[in-house]
C-alpha cells in the first residue's frame, strides 16, 4: 500500500489484519424475483428482469424474543443475492487479491465468494459478492459487518494488460453479464 499499488477507498487502520484487509458490506444488494421459473443468464434483459435490487433500511427486528435496531439485508432461508463491499479497492503492478469470507461468518452459515473471489490486477471498484445463508430460517445481515478479507498477492511480473474488463469500475454491486462473453455467440443462437 505504501508503494501505490493498492488503493483503499474508504481506509480505516482498524481493518488492516495481519494477513489481509478486512472489508465491510454495503446496503445496496440484488435478489432473484420469487416470481422467476428458470434463470437464463444469457440475455441482458433476461437478467434484469430476474432480479430486483433493494436498499437495506433502518428497521426493528425481533427474533426469539430478541429486539435489534439498524440496518440490514434479510437473506431467506437458503437465499441468495449479490452485494458489495463498502470499500473500493484499486491494485496496480503486480498485485492482485482474493476475497475470503471471515471464519466467523463463515460458522453462522453464510459464505460470501461462493468461487469467484478473484481480482485481477488493475482491478478498480468494490467488490460483488455472493452471498448465500445455508440455513433453513432467515438471515439478518447486518449492513456495515466485516464479512470478509481481501488477501494480497505479489504476481512474478506486471502483466502486459491489466484487468480492464466489464466488472472493472463498479461502484454497486454487479448483476452477472454473461450475456457479453465473447465465446456464447460461438456456443448458442437466441433468439429474443
Amino acid at each position: 500500500m505504501e508503494n501505490g499499488s493498492i488503493e483503499i477507498q474508504p481506509y480505516n487502520e482498524s481493518q488492516l489484519q495481519p494477513n489481509g484487509y478486512d472489508v465491510r458490506v454495503g446496503p445496496t444488494y440484488h435478489i432473484l424475483k420469487e416470481v422467476v421459473d428458470a434463470f437464463f443468464p444469457f440475455t441482458e434483459r433476461l437478467v434484469d428482469e430476474a432480479y430486483e435490487k433493494r436498499e437495506a433500511r433502518d428497521e426493528a427486528i425481533n427474533v426469539n424474543c430478541c429486539e435489534a435496531r439498524g440496518k440490514f439485508i434479510r437473506l431467506p432461508p437458503h437465499g441468495f443475492i449479490l452485494a458489495s463491499t463498502i470499500e473500493r479497492t484499486k491494485t496496480i503492478k503486480n498485485i492482485t487479491a482474493s476475497l475470503r469470507c471471515r471464519s466467523s461468518l463463515a460458522r453462522t452459515a453464510i459464505s460470501i465468494a461462493r468461487c469467484a473471489g478473484w481480482g485481477d490486477v488493475g482491478y478498480d471498484g468494490v467488490w460483488t459478492m455472493e452471498i448465500v445463508n445455508h440455513f433453513k430460517v432467515p438471515y439478518h445481515l447486518s449492513v456495515g459487518i466485516r464479512v470478509g478479507q481481501l488477501v494480497f498477492f505479489k504476481t512474478e511480473s506486471p502483466p502486459k494488460n491489466p484487468y480492464e474488463g466489464k466488472y472493472s469500475g463498479s461502484r454497486e454491486p454487479v448483476l452477472p453479464s454473461l450475456y457479453d462473453d465473447k465465446d456464447l455467440g460461438k456456443l448458442i443462437e437466441i433468439k429474443e
